[in-house]
């Protein structure tokens, strides 16, 4: 499953990039570079669906349109991506 990011510049000079999922509220991360940007992404989108698994929580993932998305005023100006995602590698038992 591909689930589109938002990648806007950042206000806060410590940090570069602020990035967004918008198909899982709560669901943010930063990165100095796009690169870093997209590569915490995928770890944040693992690590909030992870919680959500652990606690027993329900969640469904739809991924959105990006040309929808892009419509949204919230997200202006900023670049989209794709993360690819296996929801599977969820269900693997922790390594000892």
């Amino acid at each position: 499953m591909d689930i589109p990011i938002l990648i806007q510049k950042t206000v806060d000079a410590k940090k570069k990039y602020d990035v967004t999922v918008p198909d899982i509220p709560g669901c943010v991360t930063t990165g100095e570079t796009v690169d870093k940007a997209m590569s915490n992404a995928t770890k944040a989108i693992y690590g909030h669906v992870g919680q959500l698994v652990e606690q027993g929580k329900p969640f469904e993932i739809r991924p959105s349109e990006v040309e929808t998305l892009a419509q949204e005023p919230d997200y202006a100006g900023g670049i989209w991506a794709l993360i690819s995602l296996d929801l599977a590698k969820l269900d693997d038992p922790p390594e000892d």
